[in-house]
């Protein structure tokens, strides 16, 4: 059946109303949506805040040393850094060993990275039972008194510590820790060259420090 031009005209022309209407129900009903969601949203966004300024004022920086490690000549200074709404933190540790046993004196310095996960719920870190996997790399130079001879020491490892912190006055920190760590232990010098001696070692330790 042949169509007129009139008719086509009249075709478009309706389709192009149901399109417009169909458009303009469309952003009423998306403008009725997102007013409905606003206030959701700016109580979400006030709820941050007030947690944002918080955890501000939380003092989420530790410094400590290892008491136990003075005694054997092991010098050692402990950061860490919480983390604002996780329970968890960030540590970094410089140790400066100088000590003598038997013949020979050590001396050198390791650095630690860690990680460390709060497990109680009920206590606010720094608080509380924690797991803490780490990496440990050590710089060891070995004097022989009697053979007047030295050698090169290198070791990288990683290992996990499990311990309990308590902060006494909101200020003062005590962290008590046991656990292992894997290492590879190279030796160069002297009259002996070994590459990859590994080892595994057990550690333990209690951390005095200070909150701020």
């Amino acid at each position: 059946m042949p169509v007129s031009k009139s008719y086509v005209s009249v075709l478009l022309r309706a389709t192009l109303v149901i399109f417009m209407c169909a458009g303009l129900g469309l952003f009423q009903a998306n403008g009725q949506d997102q007013q409905r969601e606003r206030p959701r949203v700016d109580k979400y966004k006030a709820k941050l805040r007030e947690a944002d300024s918080l955890n501000v004022e939380r003092k989420r920086n530790v410094v400590k040393t290892d008491v136990l490690g003075f005694m054997v000549g092991y010098y050692n200074v402990t950061f860490e850094r919480l983390a604002r709404t996780a329970p968890r933190s960030v540590l970094a540790t410089v140790e400066y060993a100088n000590f003598k046993y038997e013949e020979f004196d050590f001396k050198g310095i390791s650095f630690m990275p860690a990680l460390r996960y709060y497990i109680l719920k009920k206590r606010v870190p720094p608080a509380g039972l924690y797991a803490e996997p780490f990496l440990i790399y050590s710089d060891y130079k070995v004097f022989d008194n009697n053979q007047m001879i030295s050698a090169h020491i290198d070791q990288l490892g990683g290992g996990l510590h499990g311990g309990y912190q308590w902060v006494i006055a909101d200020k003062i920190t005590i962290d008590c820790f046991l656990g292992g760590v894997y290492v590879e232990t190279s030796v160069k010098g002297g009259y002996v060259s070994q590459e990859a001696i590994r080892s595994f070692q057990v550690v333990a330790g209690v951390n005095a420090g200070i909150r701020f």
